[in-house]
């Protein structure tokens, strides 16, 4: 702002001494006025602007050469220079510790103390993902899986349902921890009654679907056994043998609750098995079966139209059916023949054989 007034103020200093000198020089060469002060007097001012200006000047390029020195001026630029470089730094580290984070191995130390039994399950999916690894074998075992993952050399076992882990465990390897839930999910799914006399069972509890009866039985007289349902009705003759008798038999529970077995086997030991799991390995199909009495066999198959030839080498009765309710075969004696039947979905199925000799099918398409 001063600046700004001592620039007019030369301004007119020189305006006014250049129309003061014009005058003068009017009135003495014009007038004859020999006076000479007034020209002096307009020069002085005249010159007076001019030195005046020269000073401004002076002092604008030193205030500009202060403020450069100062930073003025450029405080926006170097702010946005200042910003953009620390956002550089920013994403440079946040690379650094990215790429730090995807190059650390995971330690076996690390998974058993973030993946533990009980734990969610999604403790042991979000640890795999965020590693990337991968399972080196696995298996399925009655609504539980089993898992091998392999971490700083060692091979870990992981076993877990649909909602939480169950059990980690270094110290056994898969086939031995797959073995031992195999044998208590079958030990939990069946019920075992033993004797040497006739007997009322009591209430056996039983889970809606199939049930496989094994049954053996060592004495001379008749062995029978009749499943009843909670009123005391009978529902099925699973066996009905005279002296020894080793075999199984296979019905349907139509819904979860207790049942009664009517057992007769007075003159030996007998024992009775009731099952109700599919086992883990079964036969497939098309193939060949062979086997001895009674006896259920699970199998897998396509869907499709097959050709089943059956054969029996025995004096007494020969019935075959598929899931218990389709009959391929009930005939007396020895037998050799064969049917078509049509499986409609590719799925697991259940031959049911009765028999008091060897016997086989074949199934070919």
């Amino acid at each position: 702002m001063v600046m700004d007034i001592l620039a007019l103020v030369s301004l007119g200093l020189m305006i006014g001494g250049i129309i003061y000198g014009v005058i003068s020089i009017y009135r003495y060469f014009i007038k004859k006025n020999i006076t000479l002060f007034p020209m002096i007097l307009g020069g002085s001012i005249f010159l007076v602007g001019v030195w005046l200006t020269f000073i401004v000047g002076l002092l604008e390029n030193n205030q500009q050469d202060t403020a450069s020195d100062s930073g003025q001026g450029s405080i926006v630029v170097n702010t946005e220079e200042i910003e953009n470089v620390e956002e550089d730094e920013s994403l440079s580290e946040n690379e650094e510790s990215d790429n730090d984070e995807n190059n650390i191995e995971p330690t076996l130390e690390e998974f058993m103390r973030e993946v533990k039994a009980k734990d969610p399950l999604s403790n042991y999916k979000d640890y795999m993902d965020s590693y990337e690894l991968e399972i080196n074998r696995g298996y399925s075992v009655y609504n539980q899986k089993i898992d091998e993952v392999t971490i700083d050399g060692q091979n870990i076992v992981v076993v877990y349902n649909n909602n939480s882990v169950i059990e980690v465990t270094t110290n056994k390897n898969i086939e031995q921890v797959r073995d031992e839930y195999v044998s208590k999910n079958q030990e939990e799914l069946t019920t075992t009654i033993s004797g040497s006399t006739d007997m009322g069972t009591d209430a056996i509890s039983l889970e809606e679907g199939f049930a496989v009866i094994e049954s053996t039985y060592n004495g001379s007289g008749n062995f029978s056994v009749v499943l009843q349902d909670s009123q005391g009705q009978m529902l099925d003759l699973l066996v009905n043998e005279i002296g020894s008798y080793k075999g199984k038999s296979f019905v349907w529970v139509e819904e979860t609750g207790d049942y009664y077995l009517n057992i007769n086997g007075n003159q030996g030991d007998w024992n009775i098995k009731i099952m109700q799991y599919r086992p883990l390995d079964v036969e497939n199909l098309p193939g060949n079966l062979k086997g001895n009495g009674d006896d259920v066999i699970f199998f897998e198959i396509n869907q499709g139209s097959y050709q089943i030839a059956l054969t029996h080498n025995g004096s007494s009765n020969f019935a075959v059916t598929v899931n218990a309710a389709n009959l391929l075969v009930n005939e007396i004696g020895n037998y050799e023949g064969s049917q078509r039947f049509s499986f409609e979905n590719s799925s697991t199925y259940v031959f049911v054989v009765k028999a008091d000799g060897d016997w086989t099918i074949t199934v070919k398409e």
